[in-house]
């Protein structure tokens, strides 16, 4: 077999690669972190690589001789880091701390004072699994074709530069730590830790661990003690929504009350104090950028908010530069002021083949359009038949608490006039921030915190919509648009 040298620029890297090797495959080996939603299946069209000044997709190109390969420019991230500031009283059983959310974009860590609970250090970076897929699926699906432990060590390798980096703010040593606390997904939870993931995928789709750990184990994390993971409610409702709710104090809300965290899932919690109920919908990456034409996560140059003055669409674009595509917010708005200008209509049907944004490179297809619609009526269904199965009406919830990125940023009259979330809701929204990552925070500084966790877990049902003989029918109403605002 042929051996290659193929050269990454503006990085100068160099590494050798073999012939039948494609380019995303040497950028992944070479630890360059590409940008491949689809997981390399030549659908997204988003690794795009310069060679010989040809634009080419990475993952359908083979290496087939010597390369200089000019990777695109990519500007910085907006990551959510603050949340909800639950008070907690610090057990002090340790002088550090750590705080991990493991979100399927993004990762967060932050450094505590274990005696104050004192926020000392935080640091956070794209989640490096994403170069295997944007959705869970696409990466459980790479662990069980391939049989590597790829994605166990991108994550490891990540947490520990994260901890190595908000320690060397701090000016302490990882082992000065003494506990660690991680919430993420299910999937994220069981590709950490090396758990089988394919009963994530086989019905009835339920964890290989539910029960909250606490391990001591330095390739896991460098640190000087032990590290404790949230529990798992289900295949698709994590140690993430356990968190939130843990920051919420969801067992002690009196008034009727809905979380939702929406990300390549949306994962949902309906109740109050005397009973909650659970569910995941497959919202897909849509809102992530993955799916959508011109869709990219926020960072510069993104559009995040559409809005229309005198007549005239306007937007706003993430470090005032030049637009090149849409984030999720600004997707939810541009849908929601096309349906205003009567240029989309409550089936979806965009009046023209291709929408321009201005007189910017941003376009909105009829393709983009539906996968906004799967997401949101994923989402709605999700809502409406948890509503059922407590045994109330959508008038009747009082809170709408948003977690996660895209529900800190997004609009909620966009949000309602889209039908992602009833019209009935819209004055009941409030963004909560990293939700998730306030419940790890929580669990870090306090063992009584910890023992809540697996409390609020073991005390939440939970609904599997897929088994609903109405979910078909209910999802299929929702991806109609509202007809009014």
């Amino acid at each position: 077999m042929e051996q290659y040298t193929i050269t990454f620029l503006p990085e100068y890297k160099t590494v050798t690669a073999q012939s039948g090797e494609t380019l995303l495959q040497v950028q992944i080996r070479a630890g360059l972190h590409p940008d491949a939603p689809c997981g390399g299946k030549g659908t997204c069209g988003k690794c795009t690589v310069l060679v010989d000044g040809q634009q080419v997709l990475a993952c359908q190109t083979m290496v087939d001789r010597d390369m200089t390969v000019t990777l695109p420019e990519t500007g910085e991230n907006r990551i959510l880091t603050g949340g909800l500031a639950t008070q907690c009283q610090p057990d002090g059983a340790n002088r550090y701390a750590l705080a991990f959310d493991i979100g399927t974009t993004t990762v967060v860590c932050y450094l505590l004072d274990g005696i104050s609970g004192c926020l000392l250090a935080q640091a956070s970076t794209m989640n490096p699994q994403a170069q295997f897929g944007a959705d869970v699926i696409s990466r459980i699906q790479e662990v069980l074709t391939t049989h590597t432990d790829a994605l166990k060590i991108s994550i490891r390798k990540t947490l520990a530069e994260l901890c190595g980096q908000v320690c060397s703010q701090a000016g302490i040593a990882p082992a000065d730590v003494g506990t660690a606390a991680v919430v993420g997904n299910t999937a994220m939870h069981h590709l950490l830790l090396g758990i089988d993931p394919s009963p994530l995928v086989t019905p009835p789709y339920m964890p290989g661990v539910f029960e909250a750990l606490e391990l001591e184990d330095r390739e896991l994390l460098p640190i000087g003690g032990s590290v404790r993971l949230l529990p798992n409610i289900a295949g698709f409702v994590g140690g993430d929504t356990v968190g939130c709710m843990a920051a919420l104090r969801f067992d002690r809300l009196e008034e009727l009350s809905l979380l939702i965290d929406i990300g390549t899932n949306g994962e949902m919690v309906l109740g109050d104090k005397n009973r909650r109920i659970a569910c995941s919908t497959a919202a897909g990456p849509a809102f992530e950028g993955a799916k959508i034409s011109c869709g990219m996560r926020g960072a510069a140059g993104a559009v995040d908010h559409v809005w229309l003055e005198d007549g005239q669409v306007r937007w706003h674009v993430i470090g005032e530069d030049t637009a090149v595509g849409l984030c999720g917010s600004g997707l939810l708005d541009l849908v929601a002021v096309l349906l205003e200008l009567g240029i989309v209509d409550e089936s979806g049907r965009l009046e023209e083949k291709v929408y321009k944004l201005g007189d910017t490179e941003v376009t909105l297809t009829q393709k983009d359009i539906r996968e906004v619609q799967l997401a949101k009526a994923a989402i709605r269904a999700g809502i409406e038949l948890l509503s059922e199965q407590l045994g109330t009406t959508l008038e009747q919830i009082q809170k709408v608490y948003l977690a996660g990125a895209f529900g800190n940023y997004l609009d909620p009259a966009s949000a309602c006039r889209i039908g992602m979330i009833p019209p009935v809701l819209e004055e009941r929204i409030h963004p909560i921030g990293n939700a998730a990552g306030e419940g790890s925070k929580l669990s870090a500084l306090s063992g009584e915190e910890f023992e809540y966790a697996r409390h609020l877990a073991g005390g939440t049902e939970f609904l599997e919509l897929a088994s609903l003989p109405e979910f078909q029918d209910c999802f299929v109403d929702a991806l109609e648009f509202e007809e009014d605002a």
